[in-house]
């Protein structure tokens, strides 16, 4: 196993994270993985354990003894962001997606700019939302990215959650 210790936040840190976070994401081998396993299929140097402590602590991961898999919201954020277009989705689903990307990266880029939550009013108006239907689906989307531990909402307003805030800044190094 790599153990070459390096400074906790340093980019160096992040890009191990990244790493290990991919691996577990990729679609075609989304199931429990061991530290050697990870150790093994990454050539970056740093400690593998730790960087599964650190996403561990930001709940990107979760550890069973050895064992780690990608969170939920890890995997829900991986599919609205970077995943390829699905072939087996709907028309529908498609669409869904979209709206709740366009959600997401509108709640994204207000935190980026320290604009802090935002209100319904304030989400149609970034969305384009004009009309009953598409307020409906901003909507909804508000409500499947809570669901996924993507954004929280209190009071009337959203705000992107501290695990969303993480796999932004990880996941776009």
């Amino acid at each position: 196993m790599h153990t070459h210790r390096i400074p906790q936040g340093l980019k160096e840190h992040a890009l191990l994270d990244r790493a290990v976070l991919e691996q577990m994401l990729d679609p075609d081998r989304q199931r429990p993985r061991s530290e050697d396993e990870l150790d093994r299929t990454l050539s970056l140097p740093g400690d593998v354990r730790e960087s599964l402590r650190r996403l561990r602590a930001c709940k990107l991961i979760h550890r069973w003894n050895d064992l780690s898999i990608a969170a939920h919201a890890a995997v829900r954020f991986n599919e609205l962001t970077h995943a390829a277009t699905d072939e087996n989705l709907t028309e529908g689903d498609r669409r869904e997606r979209g709206t709740d990307r366009t959600v997401l990266d509108i709640l994204l880029a207000r935190s980026t700019d320290g604009k802090g939550p935002a209100t319904a009013t304030e989400l149609y108006e970034a969305f384009g939302a004009k009309k009953e239907k598409k307020r409906l689906e901003v909507d909804d989307a508000l409500d499947r990215l809570q669901g996924d531990g993507l954004i929280e909402r209190r009071g009337g307003r959203s705000i992107v959650s501290e695990v969303a805030r993480r796999l932004d800044e990880l996941l776009t190094i």
